[in-house]
């Protein structure tokens, strides 16, 4: 557990944020069919870049993804469409996960599989590749975008190439894109024609990797500054605007919170020119799901009255976020509710208060250890698990002990 304290008066200083693990992990899956395993062990890298590669490089016939759905996802089908036999696995909350969608996908291609818990959920048992048995299919992309990102990026290992025929809009699409920017940097011919994705069958041939500071780590820093006073900066070494990213619209949402976004050769400055908080706050995370916790909880630090949207694919993460919020931010004396029953928009209402030192418990997920930090603006605060920050952002705590907060490991 630990005990935090944020810092009085303006806050300078540099936070080295971890790579991008959406970027990277989508290379490592191209990267082992082109015969490359590259050794990503060191433990600044997210856990779920680590745990990846290792599992890509590993003979079976067990692969632990752990608590990493991209990781879990982007293996079954890489594995699948490979002809691997075993068993592919993770954490009893990934046991709880869904991944229907992408092994119906894989069974129209050839892929032989089982379910050995919860129909419809982890861990797979796959039987084999019987051989690409069709090069059309049809895919809900709906509840997760990752469930048509990890077949793209595991197509190339198909003959005859592919069509995939999308039933439903594409939910998260910056990651779509992303998922398209990427194949296309290794030399995969990609074409979008309405709502069909056609992958023409080619071999994939080495490239460097491209890494690229994250973006949904850079949201505590954005966070940070806007807590702080006026004249506050932070340096953000790697970081830029490629436009990979779709997390780079945090560079426009924090300018209604006084915060200023200046790039440089070697990455970006953050300043906060003036303090301001907003009347209210509307944002829309259906690009974006994972700056929702980010957000939210800075909006009721500052008493800002929220309405967000996008939140239908929270409940699915690596807990019920909207739920985790929920109990969290009530532990404070802000009240967080759905619009109305069963809605994806929430409402946020009150400012956080803390009459004593609360804990505040992090439900196995690395965003609402991050996110509830900001809490210690408040006053005291306490974090359980604070481990679990190793999925994305391995030095986070580190990072902002470099910055002046104070840090007690009781």
């Amino acid at each position: 557990m630990l005990q935090l304290q944020f810092p009085t008066g303006q806050i300078h200083g540099t936070i080295h944020l971890p790579v991008s693990k959406s970027l990277v992990n989508r290379q490592l899956i191209l990267a082992a069919q082109a015969g490359q395993f590259p050794a990503m062990a060191d433990s600044s890298l997210p856990e779920d870049v680590r745990r990846l590669a290792h599992l890509l490089a590993h003979p079976g016939p067990v692969w632990d993804a752990g608590a990493g759905g991209t990781t879990l996802r982007f293996l079954t089908a890489y594995l699948a469409l490979s002809g691997k036999d075993g068993i592919v696995t993770g954490s009893a909350r990934m046991q709880v996960r869904p991944i229907a969608p992408l092994m119906h996908a894989l069974e129209q291609l050839g892929a032989l599989y089982a379910y050995s818990g919860i129909t419809g959920c982890p861990p797979i048992l796959l039987n084999g590749f019987r051989g690409q048995t069709q090069k059309e299919i049809s895919l809900d992309p709906s509840s997760s975008s990752q469930f048509l990102t990890a077949i793209l990026l595991a197509s190339p290992l198909l003959q005859e190439g592919l069509t995939i025929h999308l039933t439903q809009p594409i939910t998260s699409r910056p990651y779509f894109d992303m998922t398209l920017a990427v194949l296309r940097h290794w030399g995969i011919q990609v074409d979008v024609i309405g709502d069909r994705i056609i992958v023409e069958p080619q071999p994939i041939l080495p490239r460097k990797l491209v890494l690229e500071a994250d973006w949904t780590a850079a949201s505590y820093a954005y966070a940070l500054l806007a807590l702080a006073p006026s004249g506050s900066s932070i340096e953000l070494p790697g970081l830029c605007r490629s436009g990979l990213q779709g997390d780079e619209i945090l560079a426009e949402w924090m300018t209604a919170f006084g915060i200023d976004t200046m790039e440089g050769v070697n990455g970006t400055t953050l300043r906060r020119s003036h303090e301001v908080t907003p009347d209210g706050i509307e944002l829309d995370f259906s690009d974006s799901p994972d700056l929702a916790q980010t957000l939210i909880v800075l909006c009721a630090i500052l008493g800002c009255p929220g309405r967000f949207s996008g939140l239908h694919t929270l409940q699915i993460k690596e807990t019920d976020r909207t739920a985790a919020l929920q109990s969290e931010l009530g532990k404070t004396g802000v009240q967080f509710e759905p619009e109305s029953e069963g809605s994806a928009t929430w409402l946020l209402t009150g400012k956080v208060t803390l009459a004593d030192t609360p804990t505040f418990a992090t439900y196995h997920d690395h965003r609402m250890a991050m996110a509830l930090s900001l809490c210690a603006f408040a006053g005291i605060c306490r974090i359980e698990d604070p481990q679990v920050i190793e999925k994305s952002f391995p030095n986070y705590w580190k990072e902002l002990e470099g910055i002046g907060w104070k840090i007690d490991r009781i």
